[in-house]
């Protein structure tokens, strides 16, 4: 799985990957994003994930979205999902995550 990310502004972080987000993936995913947010000079409370190029997600990957959108939230920041496709937001939907994440 190809991951890209970078720093957007003072408190921000995008985030951009292809492929899947499976149990072999996710995991990577996952921490590589808590690395650069650990890592980071400045306290990163905001993140833009673009799934424009993500094709499935499992159940592994929406564990690792809600365990980012947890330690965002209790830094009062916040997680957005952007150009989730219909079949991903169906995952999202059936799972009650278009709730409380944001979708762009």
């Amino acid at each position: 799985m190809e991951i890209t990310l970078k720093g957007t502004g003072i408190d921000g972080l995008y985030v951009k990957a292809a492929g899947r987000l499976d149990l072999d993936n996710a995991v990577e995913y996952g921490a590589k994003i808590k690395d650069f947010i650990e890592d980071s000079v400045e306290v990163i409370t905001n993140v833009t994930l673009d799934f424009t190029e993500i094709t499935f997600i499992s159940s592994f990957g929406l564990k690792v979205i809600l365990e980012l959108y947890k330690q965002l939230k209790a830094q009062e920041g916040s997680l957005k999902l952007k150009n989730v496709s219909e079949q991903l937001m169906n995952s999202f939907k059936m799972v009650g995550f278009d709730k409380f994440l944001l979708f762009e």
